[in-house]
């Protein structure tokens, strides 16, 4: 075992501490293009700086560190008011599921451009008519002799527009059942075939997309896993997400929520109001926190995604929406006009984050079809 592996998490915290305090932290714009421009930059200075994939093995491009040592990253990243890279798909969803399930060329050709930010990976699971119900997915890929042909369509899909590659679930065997019958493909999305058209959201943001995809050629040395593998596969993916969003979740939200104490201290509207608003706030992050730290305790023992993880994903989906509801909530109607700064607390900022939260309980697996795990695979209960 290498010293860097030995090393204890309050020595990688302080190391973290010092590198952080000697490198310019970049400042976001607002506008995605500039945004998106930006923290692909930065991702790029974390890996030069040893920082990206810190519990990947070292074949995978990784440091071969422990989740605990990158749940200590996180909190420094955050209370540094450091961005976090724009390559979250990849780093925390995808990426995992590569190393674990690739090929030795997939993982040597792939992992080092997804950990650098040189190529951005987008997610293509969801689809108009199969949405939480992942597995009723109609994107069709027939063999066409070294190649798979590609033909559906993807919707939901964070950053396809700016990504190079795609985690595609696709349909290869329609006769079988409908877990059974899908595979996990690798895709280039500078292939011809496929189109991508950004939606707009509520928030104003556009970083969600539709994904055409019209006989797009897949070469066969891109399939994860083996044919037909790609349910259990999928589950992996999205156990990754689930567990590594809440760690990561937890630190952010509690960073927000001190800002939001400080700015209100700051311009002295701590009155009754805000102080119920931040009381339950702040009972819901330590739900949150005891839930992160069982969280922390599975992945560092080693354990892979469980059924354990849909509970991350409520909790944090109820907490996440608490914080952001009690907060922008104090705007009362000032949330609507920009740059309005009632009590210190700027109503663009917070009234963003609150229409934003509302998405929690539907990415990466709705909040209805996490409590059907969590009454099936955990409690056993009859199904219905």
């Amino acid at each position: 075992m290498s010293a860097v592996t030995q090393e204890s998490p309050e020595a990688f915290r302080a190391r973290v501490r010092s590198w952080l305090a000697g490198t310019e932290i970049p400042t976001v714009p607002a506008d995605p293009d500039g945004r998106f421009a930006v923290l692909r930059r930065w991702q790029r200075t974390l890996f030069d700086g040893g920082w990206a994939g810190l519990a990947w093995s070292r074949e995978a491009g990784g440091q071969a560190l422990t989740h605990a040592h990158q749940l200590v990253f996180d909190e420094e990243l955050v209370r540094a008011r450091a961005p976090q890279p724009v390559g979250l798909i990849g780093l925390e969803v995808v990426g995992p599921s590569i190393d674990r399930y690739g090929t030795d060329r997939q993982r040597r050709e792939l992992l080092p451009r997804l950990l650098s930010g040189d190529d951005i990976w987008c997610q293509g699971f969801s689809e108009p008519e199969a949405g939480s119900d992942l597995a009723s997915l109609r994107t069709r890929a027939v063999v066409d002799g070294d190649d798979f042909v590609v033909s559906g369509q993807k919707i939901w899909t964070s950053w396809a527009h700016e990504a190079q590659w795609c985690a595609l679930l696709v349909r290869t065997d329609p006769a079988v059942r409908k877990q059974a019958g899908i595979s996990y493909l690798l895709v280039d999305m500078a292939s011809p075939g496929i189109t991508t058209r950004p939606i707009r959201q509520m928030t104003g943001d556009e970083e969600f997309c539709e994904v055409f995809l019209d006989e797009v050629r897949v070469p066969r040395g891109n399939l994860l896993g083996g044919l037909n593998d790609g349910w259990a596969i999928a589950t992996h993916t999205l156990g990754s997400e689930r567990s590594g969003a809440n760690l990561r979740r937890r630190v952010e939200l509690e960073v927000a929520l001190d800002d939001a104490v400080a700015a209100l201290r700051a311009h002295g509207g701590v009155g009754d109001r805000a102080r119920a608003a931040v009381g339950r706030a702040h009972v819901a992050m330590r739900v949150l926190d005891a839930q992160t730290r069982q969280t922390a305790a599975r992945l560092v023992a080693g354990v892979g995604p469980t059924p354990a993880d849909s509970v991350d994903k409520l909790v944090l989906n109820d907490v996440e929406q608490t914080v952001f509801a009690e907060i922008a909530g104090l705007l009362g109607a000032l949330r609507a006009v920009p740059g309005a700064s009632p009590s210190g607390l700027r109503s663009g900022h917070w009234a963003h984050e609150h229409l934003y939260s509302r998405a929690a309980s539907i990415y990466g697996g709705s909040a209805q079809v996490q409590r059907t795990i969590v009454a099936q695979r955990l409690l056993e209960l009859p199904r219905g």
